[in-house]
């Protein structure tokens, strides 16, 4: 028992913000927003509360890193990875519409349900979101602007194609790849 206290202090020297953020991001897909509380995150970390105030100043510190990390890997870390494939705008726009199905397998869309849960009654967490959604449309939109839609068009079919990403595991429970691709080709692509 008396190397529990330098377990527990080599721990939280271990933790960085971002560990915190990771932690509370897990709890916001497991419980929603009101599932986040510090004491909880610390207890599951393994640390004191004051190692998570070493880190922020408080919790609505940590809600701010959790929506930017959110952000950061959902939005902008998508079109990284999907800009830094080889092929046309058409190829990455299909790989783009494929997201929500590999999403679903890893907890993604648990979180972005959580946030957008979050998001009806608290600002900071609408306007991430309601950022996010812009990048993300105006994203699909550019893909369809350089396969050759008009602008106009393609701002509309971005919108279609968002919605179909949104829905479409819902929609298609049985995951049959080739049904989802029909669709994306049928719908989107033409």
């Amino acid at each position: 028992m008396a190397n529990a206290p330098n377990s527990r202090s080599s721990r939280a020297s271990s933790l960085d913000a971002k560990v915190w953020t990771s932690a509370a991001i897990d709890v916001l897909r497991e419980q929603g927003i009101d599932g986040v509380r510090i004491e909880v995150l610390a207890k599951q970390l393994g640390v004191t509360k004051g190692s998570f105030y070493w880190h922020f100043e408080n919790r609505d510190a940590l809600l701010t890193a959790m929506l930017a990390d959110w952000r950061r890997q959902a939005t902008l870390g998508v079109i990284e990875r999907i800009e830094a494939q080889d092929g046309s705008a058409k190829d990455r726009l299909r790989l783009l519409m494929q997201v929500p199905f590999q999403i679903k397998s890893d907890g993604g869309g648990q979180i972005e349900l959580s946030i957008r849960l979050w998001a009806r009654r608290d600002p900071r967490a609408r306007s991430a979101l309601q950022e996010v959604d812009e990048l993300r449309l105006r994203y699909i939109a550019g893909l369809l602007r350089q396969i050759g839609l008009p602008a106009d068009r393609a701002d509309a079919r971005a919108i279609f194609a968002y919605a179909f990403q949104r829905v479409a595991t819902s929609l298609i429970a049985r995951g049959d790849a080739a049904a989802v691709e029909r669709c994306i080709e049928e719908l989107i692509l033409v």
